[in-house]
């Protein structure tokens, strides 16, 4: 399952940006829908009603600005009826009656009414008392109609006036709740307009009254207030997000540095996502976990090193004890006799042999330590190889102690290997053979055959063996069955890890196992020459 954090970083703050942008446009424009579809959908009373609650805009104002048409195109000299047309429209929609009329005839009449009775029309002073202070009635000068009409004592703005001769007009307008009544005759042209309809502007007191002002005001601030408060609250939600989820995964990478600053190599980061900040994190603990494989590897290098110098110093201490003594043997003429000084010069022979052998797995250590132990392969053919070294090496081998046999079930054995280091492995697997025998001799089963595309070489001895739990680490450097190094005859726990050393380096591999019947079992598989590239110069 996917989860946010498994996002991409980039993706994830482009998506908030974004979220952070849309949604708020979002719901300002369902806010702004919902009101205008409320508007729309309620009929038009209830647009009536509304627009009363704003005598300045909607239907109000464009009833103004009609009369203020009608009186400027009065005014004009040689206008026709359609001249009119647009304002009459704008009042007859409204429901109002229009007649336009000058001396010699009417000029327009709204159908179905009395053109003359209407021209001739004039409402009574007294009417227009009664009527109430919304009567407004005045001489207008200088080109256009000036009025204020009073709502609850405060005036709306002037209808907007064009230039007119600066004639006076007779105007009267009545405009309350009762209706609509504006008459006008021109001084210019001496055209007469008059309106009049059951069309209500606002009472009194239903501006002091009415809450439905009050209440979609109300609204509208509680909807704007709602999507301010809801972008606030989302801007506020989506970075805390976004910064946790970046916080979080450094404030862990501090602690694992603070950690790991104080020696603390095995305690792991927490599961992360799968986004920039999670690949950090597991890079980080990736090098973790190879500080503490470093730290641990040097470790055991080091408690083996010092075990290594130690054995070493046993090793040369009894070789140099021996040969001090034989030395001071002749010297003193203690060995008296020929045969006694031969026995003498043979042991001190012996001895100088394991220095060398000493010195030659100390020389050995130090280039596999600096990794300038170099190879050079040639094919050979390793059946004809065994062969020939069982022919000469056998009866000496047999004077030691060991009975080696060789088994040659190999169709193609010809491999890759350099001469002198693999002669060294050879003898270092029968040297050890013989080393760690218990009875007088021990049998050794020397076999090649064919696997896949490798030779596998298996030299099985029937020896003591080793125990099933040193099996894994006889290949690592320093190591030795026998902690306690009571039999100076053992080698310094480097012979094997050699071995391992120059196989690998030949592209091939090592293992040890138990020999059925008792013993050890070391099987060497090398690549075929035919069938892999000739490695024509290694290094380990």
């Amino acid at each position: 399952m996917l989860h946010f954090r498994d996002i991409s970083l980039t993706k994830r703050i482009l998506t908030t940006n974004f979220l952070m942008v849309f949604i708020p446009a979002l719901l300002l424009f369902l806010a702004g829908a919902v009101l205008l579809g409320t508007l729309r959908l309620a009929g038009t009373a209830r647009q009536n009603d509304l627009a009363a609650l704003f005598p300045t805009q909607g239907p109000a104002l464009s009833l103004q600005y009609a009369l203020n048409e009608l009186r400027y195109t009065a005014d004009q000299k040689g206008v026709h009826r359609q001249d009119f047309a647009a304002p009459i429209a704008i009042l007859e929609n409204a429901g109002a009656t229009v007649v336009i009329a000058n001396k010699e005839e009417t000029i327009y009449a709204t159908p179905g009414t009395n053109a003359a009775a209407m021209a001739e029309q004039a409402l009574p002073p007294a009417d227009l008392e009664r009527r109430g202070p919304m009567w407004q009635r005045g001489m207008h000068q200088h080109g256009g109609m000036h009025h204020g009409m009073m709502q609850g004592g405060q005036d709306t703005p002037p209808m907007p006036e064009r230039e007119r001769p600066q004639d006076d007009a007779a105007e009267q307008l009545l405009w309350t709740q009762h209706g609509l009544y504006f008459s006008y005759t021109s001084p210019t042209t001496g055209t007469t307009v008059r309106a009049a309809g059951d069309l209500p502007f606002l009472a009194q007191a239903r501006l002091k009254q009415g809450p439905q002002k009050h209440l979609l005001e109300g609204l509208l601030l509680l909807t704007v207030g709602s999507a301010i408060l809801l972008i606030v609250l989302l801007g506020v939600y989506l970075s805390r997000l976004l910064s946790r989820q970046i916080l979080e995964p450094l404030a862990e990478l501090r602690a694992a540095a603070a950690r790991i600053r104080a020696g603390d190599l095995e305690t792991p980061l927490p599961p992360m996502g799968k986004d920039e900040m999670g690949e950090a994190c597991r890079d980080f603990d990736t090098m973790r976990a190879e500080l503490q494989a470093s730290r641990d590897q040097k470790a055991q290098y080091d408690a083996r090193r010092k075990e290594l110098i130690a054995g070493i110093s046993h090793d040369l201490a009894t070789p140099l004890t021996l040969l001090k003594g034989y030395a001071d043997g002749l010297l003193t003429g203690l060995a008296a006799t020929a045969e006694k000084r031969q026995q003498y010069v043979q042991r001190i022979y012996g001895a100088a042999c394991t220095l060398e052998r000493l010195v030659n797995n100390l020389r050995s250590f130090s280039r596999l330590e600096m990794g300038r132990m170099p190879l050079h392969p040639e094919p050979v053919d390793l059946s004809a190889y065994f062969a020939d070294y069982t022919a000469e090496t056998a009866p000496m081998l047999q004077e030691r102690g060991l009975l080696i046999t060789l088994q040659d079930t190999a169709e193609n054995s010809r491999v890759n290997i350099d001469r002198d280091a693999f002669a060294r492995v050879v003898d270092n697997i029968l040297g050890n053979a013989i080393k760690y025998k218990k009875d007088a001799q021990v049998a050794m089963e020397l076999s090649l055959r064919n696997a896949a595309d490798r030779l596998q070489l298996t030299f099985a001895d029937h020896g003591p063996g080793v125990p099933e739990a040193a099996l894994p680490h006889l290949f690592e450097l320093f190591y030795r069955t026998d902690a306690a190094r009571t039999d100076t005859r053992q080698g310094s726990g480097l012979g094997l890890a050699i071995c391992h050393e120059i196989i690998t380096g030949l592209g091939g591999t090592i293992a040890a196992s138990t020999t059925p019947g008792g013993g050890l079992t070391l099987t060497i598989n090398l690549p075929l020459a035919d069938a892999s590239a000739a490695q024509k110069e290694g290094t380990l």
